[in-house]
């Protein structure tokens, strides 16, 4: 399905001087074509150890000049399968079982490599000689130079701002998986505290999780789970999940992600394990009194920064300094992305923007922990729209 309007993009991409996008991450070719390779989710050499595996999305800003994709041979069934809306698709190189090459010794099968079929494809819709935008932060040197090498009359630019600035404004389909992303979400945080026992380590609870994430029909992105406080100096950032075990008084934080159809659910608690001191619970309770403040400012037509300096402006009496550089950002095909809600972002929150808020602070006593509760929001035309409202914000749940 196409999850942006191209009338849109192609405004962009003109109004910066682009003739054609080339994505190359997981996720904006995801975006782009909503269709991704379950083998692209690592970095996979190929037999003859001369290419990693890559797929390649064009988006001409010229709607006439047809959107393709490039891909490996061994796509072709997948590709068929998943039958994205791009109708012009290309491949390279061999395919995945011996029997399917004509010579299996051959190390240039006749079909070339990424690089070359997608320049082949520029040179027949008129685009090699354009301004081509390409993803340098997750193309990679190799792959990158040898692209400008076949085109050496083109003008290669970063592809990054443009495909943010589309990505930002989500479309009814992604509102949709969005949806549902958080209510599969709120539920699995739900029952996964709700199996927490006396003992558990953080893996163990974790996995928990994972396990939800499968039987709730939703894919697991990560799992964030801590235990404490436990001693811990945390002047140089939250640690890793380890194995510190759990045990009555503790707090709970799970800062988890659940995704569906490649939209995520960006859902972080703290709640206490059986009865917590006093002070924990002030602590508890002055983080929600933060997010529940910012939910009353968040609206469209506000700059990020502006909200940003009004979640500072609440830390003057309550007792605790802030902890991170940000109030929230948004959320996509990735857990953090643009904008951030933060002093140096002034994009102006709009309609159809998904957005989180968290507010953290430091409880130090025991060892320090990051007291955060988060939570997923819809911009909508006069206000918000609460995506993970069904998960309580409460202390004991």
């Amino acid at each position: 399905m196409q999850l942006f309007e191209y009338e849109r993009a192609s405004h962009i991409m003109n109004s910066a001087g682009i003739d054609v996008i080339l994505a190359t991450s997981r996720h904006s070719v995801g975006y782009l074509s909503d269709y991704w390779h379950p083998v692209s989710d690592q970095f996979y050499v190929l037999w003859d150890t001369e290419a990693t595996h890559m797929t390649v999305v064009g988006l001409p800003a010229d709607i006439k000049r047809g959107a393709f994709i490039v891909a490996g041979a061994s796509e072709s069934t997948t590709l068929e399968i998943m039958d994205p809306w791009i109708q012009d698709r290309r491949f390279w190189g061999p395919g995945y079982y011996i029997q399917t090459w004509d010579n299996p010794l051959d190390s240039k099968p006749a079909s070339g490599d990424p690089m070359e079929v997608t320049a082949n494809a520029l040179q027949e819709k008129g685009l090699d000689r354009g301004t081509i935008a390409i993803e340098k932060r997750y193309l990679g040197s190799k792959y990158s130079e040898r692209l400008q090498a076949l085109l050496p009359n083109a003008t290669f630019v970063d592809a990054e701002d443009v495909i943010w600035q589309l990505r930002m404004i989500k479309c009814e389909e992604e509102i949709r998986r969005f949806r549902i992303a958080c209510e599969l979400g709120s539920k699995i945080w739900l029952d996964t505290v709700h199996e927490a026992e006396e003992g558990m380590t953080q893996p163990e609870l974790q996995s928990v999780f994972k396990r939800l994430c499968v039987e709730n029909g939703a894919d697991y992105e990560r799992a964030y789970m801590i235990f404490g406080p436990a001693g811990l100096d945390l002047s140089n950032g939250s640690p890793a999940s380890g194995n510190v075990e759990l045990k009555k008084g503790m707090f709970i934080r799970i800062d988890g992600q659940a995704k569906y159809q490649g939209y995520i659910c960006n859902l972080s608690r703290i709640v206490g394990f059986g009865e917590v001191s006093d002070s924990l619970a002030k602590a508890h309770s002055v983080e929600k009194w933060l997010v529940e403040r910012c939910m009353e400012e968040m609206k469209p037509g506000m700059k990020c920064s502006d909200l940003r300096q009004i979640e500072l402006d609440l830390y003057d009496d309550i007792g605790y300094p802030p902890v991170i550089p940000y109030t929230g950002h948004g959320v996509g095909r990735v857990v953090h992305e643009p904008p951030y809600i933060a002093l140096s972002d002034h994009t102006v929150l709009q309609p159809n923007m998904v957005e989180t808020l968290e507010p953290t602070i430091c409880h130090s006593e025991g060892g320090d922990m990051f007291i955060s509760i988060e939570d997923q929001f819809l911009i909508t035309e006069d206000g918000i729209d609460w995506l993970t409202e069904s998960a309580p914000m409460d202390l004991y749940v």
